[in-house]
């Protein structure tokens, strides 16, 4: 399941870190980002079962990523809080800004 292991870290940055650290996570909060989804509508997007993306789902539940509600036979999730953009877009940007000083140092050689 990525790199969440589910295990005790006394900093609980660690674990909501750890959480995030796999593609399909952070592909469901991109999803998510545009609104609310049914693991129905969420699971062909990512091109696996339901169940997988059950499971992802029940990870960013534990952290209070996403929230969720069931309407007859279909469970429903949404973002809890959309700071959590602000990180992924952070995250995005220092990683594009890393990319261009490591390729301004190759450029110097």
């Amino acid at each position: 399941m990525g790199g969440y292991q589910g295990y005790y870290a006394e900093d609980p940055r660690t674990r909501f870190f750890a959480s995030l650290a796999c593609d399909q996570r952070i592909e469901i909060l991109k999803l998510l980002r545009e609104g609310e989804k049914c693991t129905c509508d969420l699971a062909p997007k990512l091109r696996v079962d339901i169940s997988v993306v059950s499971r992802h789902l029940a990870i960013l539940k534990s952290m209070g990523l996403v929230i969720s509600w069931k309407e007859g036979v279909n469970n429903y999730y949404s973002v809890a809080d959309k700071r959590i953009f602000d990180i992924l877009d952070t995250a995005s940007k220092i990683m594009k800004d890393t990319a261009e000083r490591q390729r301004n140092i190759f450029t110097k050689l």
